[in-house]
């Protein structure tokens, strides 16, 4: 059950957010605005009961931590927190569907598509690697093109063309 939801409304204060959590960085790592989610506490009271044993994890440790103490302090006494989240796990740690290796749930963005993540160099998808090189030419191939489609555009309608 997440504890935070990615931010979905339409007014002109959620769109700034959302462009402002894109320009610090959900470009780069895939991420978005997020906000509470406020069904968290009673969707996880309505399928666990409060003496189970839990395990609260994401991908960096943090919202993990915040689900802790709401858990914790709606009676829930036996939490376990992966400190440093998803990321801090090491390859087989985590049991997952498919034995996919559960870093793989927090990437994205830019960094996912040129292969700079820690998981993908470690799995030699990298920069460094033939299908990193091809990746960055193609980007900036594409970044091209688009410029110069641009570029004429603006030729056609100014009727210099």
């Amino acid at each position: 059950v997440p504890v935070f939801l990615e931010d979905e409304e339409v007014s002109l204060s959620s769109l700034i957010k959302r462009a402002s959590a894109f320009g610090m960085g959900g470009w780069w790592l895939g991420g978005s605005h997020m906000v509470p989610n406020d069904k968290f506490l009673s969707l996880v009271q309505a399928q666990v009961p409060t003496s189970a044993r839990l395990v609260v994890g994401c991908q960096k440790g943090l919202r993990s931590l915040a689900a802790c103490e709401q858990l914790s302090l709606a009676g829930y006494e036996t939490l376990a927190w992966v400190n440093g989240g998803f990321d801090s796990c090491k390859s087989g740690e985590v049991r997952t569907e498919g034995d996919v290796d559960i870093r793989y749930a927090g990437i994205g963005g830019l960094s996912e598509a040129i292969g700079w993540t820690v998981v993908q160099q470690e799995q030699n998808k990298a920069l460094g690697s033939a299908d990193g090189v091809l990746k960055v030419v193609g980007l900036i191939l594409v970044a091209d093109l688009m410029l110069f489609a641009g570029e004429y555009v603006q030729a056609f309608l100014e009727g210099k063309m």
